[in-house]
């Protein structure tokens, strides 16, 4: 990979315009790139070249007879649009039909995948592609402001050029449905959106329980933010999703909507991000490329509609850490003069890249902001348990809150050895291990599939043996291989029965994709529960069909439910009926528990009390 970045945009783009009395108007092009030029940081060698996107392109997204309307309706001096067949094809309101918007609409389309098939082939590093991230269009319809899904066309046709696993993050203040409604059944294809609850702003779409359709099952994520989430919720609810999401999914390619329309200027939303907010975005977004999916990174542009102050810098900004190259300290003084609604250059808040930072007003966090927080947080934790491995989410654990501390509720008790004779040799299985004796031993490849470095595999274990309420069950070869682990610990915040006392939840269960024969789960677990504190306990463990490899076993969901089922009832773990959410989605996911022999009457009815309504007390 040659580690170079790319801008697929030229003046072309500029006949993408719905007109003056519409958001979504060519001054954009124009407004975000004379900046870059202006601050030094774009010159012409910079520009990936591009053409329109052809027929067999557009329509690996789009009917036919769309595009055929798409053209008939644009073409210059064509007579009135038939008011019923421009409904049917959504080409009203907001997308009424202009001059040459069929050919606008595909050069927006090659410019997106130009930029993604250079990325893909190695010839570049990183590209950004700002007029684009058109994420609404559907199938068969134009819908708010965009007329083809040039994200999901261009997408589309990576994945079936190239051996690549795609993950799409869409950070614009509106709910990316085109993008998820085109992969909703592509397990090749992850799609996450952060967006402001459809409650309140279009497209009304992007609940938590959107998860997709076989075989993309749990492939489609959204986490739906409150009005006002600001740039500490955004990125709280990014770090505790979309890190972890890249862990468990392991994306060859990173392709992003970077919408600015959240920030708290712009008159569509009212998520009340900042421009420091998005910078931050733009690095996280870096990293999560370079970590994992090998630096490839394509962004492009979206929503925003304050062309004076936020696109223009947010364009920068997205640019600057794309690319590499630094900006200067200040907004160039020759650019501001020529904007129409030149701000006082003494202003620094204007003059800046980024708000200055303000301190918070006395009685900011009260008791709104405080709801609105912690709904925020019942959002991402459902997220979590829904998009999330259980092994990922004990890798990725969330961040306690300031001055918490962990419950600690793990009993004591000396560190035991055992033995498992497997099919593929004896085994060691050893429990309460620490973090120094897994950062000796080697661990196999295979039992955690989703960390890419080879390096990170010990400290995937470390980590969780470090939990504070952490119980780490390891399987290892009598060279010191770890084949297989059980981690025992606090259940994550948000479930019914998280604040139960003396429950303890089985998080993960991981083999080695060559050691899944033999019992090598089966001993694992039953070695785990073993230890006489366990029966003064309740332990459960839940499992999401979406979630299992269900590729390597050549199982289907149900038969591997069946395969778990055992493994759980050989501990002595009983399947229960329940109507959490999460596992009452599809009926094929898990729920067990194990109850010990000294747990209290009153916590056993407890415990049963929450798993379904009017459900008898266990005996």
């Amino acid at each position: 990979m040659s580690g170079a970045s790319a801008v697929a945009a030229d003046g072309r783009l500029a006949a993408y315009d719905f007109g003056p009395d519409r958001p979504f108007q060519a001054g954009r092009l124009d407004a975000g790139l004379s900046l870059l030029r202006a601050a030094k940081v774009l010159d012409e060698d910079d520009l990936l070249a591009f053409g329109p996107a052809a027929d067999a392109d557009l329509e690996l997204i789009h009917d036919r007879d769309y595009l055929e309307a798409l053209a008939r309706f644009s073409a210059a001096g064509a007579a009135p649009a038939d008011p019923v067949e421009a409904t049917r094809f959504g080409l009203v309101g907001d997308n009424r039909p202009f001059p040459g918007m069929d050919q606008a609409a595909r050069l927006v389309a090659g410019a997106t995948m130009a930029a993604v098939d250079a990325v893909a082939a190695g010839d570049l590093a990183h590209a950004f592609a700002p007029v684009a991230g058109l994420h609404h269009a559907q199938r068969r319809r134009a819908v708010g402001f965009c007329l083809v899904n040039d994200v999901a066309v261009a997408i589309a046709r990576c994945t079936r050029a190239w051996p690549l696993r795609v993950l799409y993050v869409d950070l614009d203040a509106h709910h990316g449905d085109g993008v998820q409604a085109a992969f909703y059944d592509d397990p090749r294809v992850c799609t996450v959106s952060l967006h402001e609850t459809g409650r309140y702003l279009f497209p009304g779409s992007g609940e938590v329980h959107e998860l997709g359709r076989p075989p993309g099952t749990g492939r489609s994520v959204n986490v739906p933010l409150e009005p006002r989430t600001g740039d500490d919720g955004f990125l709280a609810a990014f770090d505790a999703v979309v890190e972890p999401l890249a862990a468990a999914f392991r994306p060859d390619l990173l392709v992003t909507q970077n919408g600015c329309d959240g920030h708290a200027d712009d008159p569509l939303s009212d998520l009340t991000l900042s421009l420091r907010g998005f910078r931050e975005l733009a690095r996280r977004l870096h990293k999560l490329a370079h970590r994992h999916c090998q630096g490839r990174w394509v962004a492009t542009g979206g929503g925003g509609y304050d062309l004076d102050r936020v696109v223009p810098r947010a364009w920068a900004l997205l640019w600057s850490e794309l690319s590499g190259r630094r900006l200067p300290s200040r907004v160039p003084s020759a650019w501001l003069a020529g904007r129409a609604a030149s701000p006082d250059p003494a202003n620094h808040a204007l003059v800046g890249w980024v708000e200055p930072r303000q301190r918070r007003r006395r009685g900011s966090a009260g008791p709104g902001a405080r709801e609105l927080e912690e709904r925020n947080q019942r959002t991402v934790r459902a997220v979590r348990r829904l998009a999330l491995p259980p092994s990922v989410r004990v890798v990725y654990p969330l961040a306690r809150r300031a001055g918490g501390a962990a419950t600690g509720r793990l009993p004591g008790w000396e560190p035991r050895a055992g033995e498992h004779q497997s099919a593929g040799g004896p085994l060691v299985l050893r429990d309460r291990t620490p973090a120094s004796l897994l950062r000796r031993l080697e661990v196999d490849p295979g039992i955690h599939a989703f960390v890419r470095d080879p390096d990170q595999e010990r400290e995937v274990l470390a980590r969780i043996a470090e939990e504070p309420t952490g119980e780490v069950v390891v399987a290892h070869t009598p060279e010191g291989l770890v084949v297989g682990y059980v981690a025992v610990l606090d259940p994550e915040p948000g479930t019914r029965f998280a604040s139960l006392p003396g429950l303890l939840e089985v998080g993960a269960i991981e083999v080695a994709t060559g050691w899944r024969r033999g019992g090598v789960a089966s001993a694992l677990l039953r070695f785990a529960v073993e230890p006489d504190p366990f029966e003064d306990l309740i332990l459960i463990a839940s499992g999401l069909s979406w979630h299992w490899d269900l590729d390597q076993s050549g199982l289907s969901a149900v038969a591997y439910r069946r395969v778990l089922g055992r493994v759980f009832e050989a501990a002595g773990f009983e399947t229960l009926r329940t109507d959490e959410p999460e596992i009452a989605y599809h009926p094929a996911n898990l729920f067990v528990a194990r109850v010990g022999s000294r747990v209290p009457p009153a916590r056993r009815a407890a415990f049963t009390s929450r798993l379904l309504r009017g459900h008898h007390a266990m005996p």
